[in-house]
């Protein structure tokens, strides 16, 4: 015994036609599964029946006045449409969702299973999709933009950043039925994002000078006006720059990096606003967001910003102005909400005064300042970047560097670290790997450049470095 699928076609359109058919299926007590009857034909699902029984049904079928023919098949046409649309839709490389008007999971394809969800799509179907994503932040924008709109906003799921674009499905009726949301996996290759928070504890210092700087970024983290870090390469610009954010409300949402220096002009205008599909040679069709619409909800870190081009500097002063960015080669402007952080480490008012960067961009990015002291500056801080660098880097070379000695230590307080704390650790990473005792000697100190004796201007001795680094050993 087994189930029978049939279409039977008709020859005319005549009353009780369908009923005559399904009286030879009630004489031989054969119940229905499914049924769906159109113009001229009708789909059939039949309980399980014997073969026999089946043979004496189609001939009885067969000679029915009215109807054509009668064809057994395996797929009805909305299980061949639906299978052939599932294989579509699990081959497309981005993530697609069908959800009810309640946002219960209809059907998932492969890619949003198993990349997205993590899960095979048959074990969330009838999930609602908040378990996975902030559902109402989209669906709220139907109830301000009308429901024939696509909404689009940017979301961290797992450890992934996605674009999200939710589609009303309406009829022609103007019934809304579902929504379907697309998720496409953001290029994070010119771009920073960081899973892994660095807060203000990160920021290793004891001196006076750092102290102070530290509690201006807690300070200015509460507010969501714009800051300014400028300070020397290797002072730390960016390391403040995500503590502000991660001490900010927006701390749940994107921190997104871009350095302004290391990209050429017509590339980073299509990353920072984004570009329109077709505008570029070997774009993406589809088109892409720029950082300020993939940032939405969390920060954007402006690095080397006065390497900035004018004619940028002009239009992001424009998109800062009325909080909305047009992506290159679009007409539409998408608004966005980021906090924007800047750094730098030039002379800004310098650069201001021989009209290389824009005064009214100045005054619009540099609500709140925070200069970061060079390392020559705050000696005091040697002892414990030491303590901090050496315990990592002894880890990393399984060794054990339990101090320095006073000639090496001397060396490293004569120095005036151009390369401030980057260097510093580079430095000690070097030292760590040429050690071959549990405390730092002078020949392994090689410095990049030659000696430049301080005249110790940050009050900082050998005698207080040695304290200091006596008392941690201590303790």
């Amino acid at each position: 015994m087994e189930t029978k699928k049939i279409k039977l076609t008709a020859s005319e359109d005549r009353p009780h036609l369908t009923y005559e058919a399904l009286s030879v299926l009630h004489k031989y007590d054969v119940g229905l599964i499914w049924m769906e009857v159109y113009a001229y034909v009708a789909y059939i699902k039949l309980m399980p029946v014997e073969d026999d029984v089946w043979e004496k049904i189609k001939n009885e079928l067969n000679i029915l006045k009215g109807w054509d023919s009668l064809e057994e098949i395996e797929l009805f046409p909305f299980e061949e449409k639906n299978t052939e649309l599932k294989k579509v839709l699990d081959v497309i490389p981005h993530g697609v969702t069908l959800l009810s008007r309640t946002g219960d999971i209809k059907y998932v394809n492969d890619y949003a299973a198993e990349k997205i969800f993590m899960t095979a799509g048959k074990d969330i179907t009838g999930v609602n999709i908040r378990k996975y994503m902030d559902y109402d932040k989209l669906i709220s924008f139907f109830n301000k933009k009308g429901k024939n709109v696509m909404a689009k906003d940017t979301m961290e799921i797992g450890t992934q950043l996605y674009q999200v674009n939710l589609q009303p499905i309406i009829n022609e009726e103007n019934v809304l039925s579902s929504y379907l949301i697309s998720f496409y996996e953001m290029d994070n290759t010119s771009f920073s994002r960081y899973d892994n928070p660095i807060t203000f504890d990160d920021i290793v210092a004891e001196s006076n000078k750092m102290l102070q700087v530290i509690n201006q970024g807690k300070l200015y983290s509460k507010s969501d006006s714009p800051v300014l870090i400028t300070g020397e390469s290797g002072t730390g610009k960016e390391l403040f720059a995500r503590a502000i954010h991660n001490e900010s409300r927006r701390k749940s949402k994107p921190f997104i990096a871009i350095n302004c220096a290391a990209i050429p002009d017509q590339l980073l205008e299509s990353e920072l606003f984004g570009y329109e599909g077709g505008t570029f040679t070997g774009g993406r069709k589809e088109g892409k967001a720029g950082i300020f619409e993939i940032a939405g909800g969390g920060t954007v870190f402006l690095d080397e910003i006065g390497d900035m081009a004018p004619h940028l500097q002009a239009k992001l002063l424009r998109v800062l102005q009325e909080k909305k960015v047009r992506r290159v080669g679009g007409a539409n402007e998408v608004n966005f909400d980021v906090r924007l952080i800047s750094a730098t480490n030039q002379n800004i008012d310098h650069m201001v005064k021989n009209k290389e960067f824009r005064l009214d961009l100045l005054f619009r990015i540099n609500i709140f300042n925070i200069n970061i002291p060079p390392l020559r500056e705050r000696k005091e801080d040697l002892p414990i970047l030491f303590e901090h660098f050496a315990g990592i880097h002894s880890r990393r070379y399984h060794k054990y560097i339990k101090g320095i000695e006073q000639n090496a230590m001397r060396k490293l307080l004569n120095y005036n670290w151009p390369g401030n704390v980057r260097e510093f650790q580079n430095v000690l990473e070097r030292a760590a790997a040429l050690s071959t005792s549990e405390e730092i000697t002078s020949k392994d100190i090689m410095l990049n450049y030659d000696i430049v004796p301080e005249e110790e201007t940050s009050g900082t001795s050998l005698k207080d470095c040695i304290e200091s680094l006596e008392k941690r050993k201590n303790n």
